[in-house]
């Protein structure tokens, strides 16, 4: 009979599946650090790696087939490339989210979110290049829908200023 898989045989399962674009929960996995075992942690690191290389190289081939895809049509350009720079945005979600788990080393977080910031950089200067001699408006939408801003730390919650009022409601 063979026993529940240990730590590694986990993380590497989940790894795969996040390599191939899916997003399944991560909380139950132990952290990596090299209290496994200088091994174990090393393995580990190789397919964090892989995995986080092969998310990113999906997202850059997907942005580049949706930006390929585009018409030339200035009218429609302008509001198409908003489009679709703002799903590469979302779609940088679970990229930039794997670059924050707590599991991780904050050295290992660190290396990646430097990894995820170069791809999306040079994503972004490529598009800025490409438009460089295209109409003000499509020059404008590129700039005004920078992929970086993705990757910036959501803003702290704000706490509530004043209890909700008590009372009737008045209803018009």
């Amino acid at each position: 009979m063979l026993g529940a898989p240990g730590p590694y045989a986990a993380w590497v399962s989940w790894l795969d599946a996040y390599g191939r674009g899916e997003d399944l929960p991560i909380g139950h996995l132990a952290p990596i650090d090299p209290r496994m075992g200088p091994k174990m942690f090393e393995r580990l690191m190789v397919q964090v790696d892989k995995a986080f290389a092969a998310r990113q190289r999906r997202w850059t081939e997907t942005l580049g087939r949706d930006v390929r895809g585009l018409s030339g049509d200035s009218v429609t350009g302008v509001a198409a490339v908003a489009v679709v720079l703002t799903n590469a945005r979302k779609r940088l979600a679970p990229l930039r989210a794997f670059t924050e788990h707590p599991a991780f080393t904050a050295e290992m977080r660190d290396t990646l979110r430097e990894s995820l910031e170069k791809t999306v950089r040079s994503a972004q200067d490529s598009l800025v290049k490409t438009t460089r001699h295209a109409p003000f408006e499509l020059q404008s939408a590129v700039r005004g829908n920078d992929m970086l801003r993705a990757l910036a730390p959501p803003p702290p919650p704000v706490p509530p200023t004043s209890a909700p009022p008590r009372g009737r409601r008045v209803i018009l």
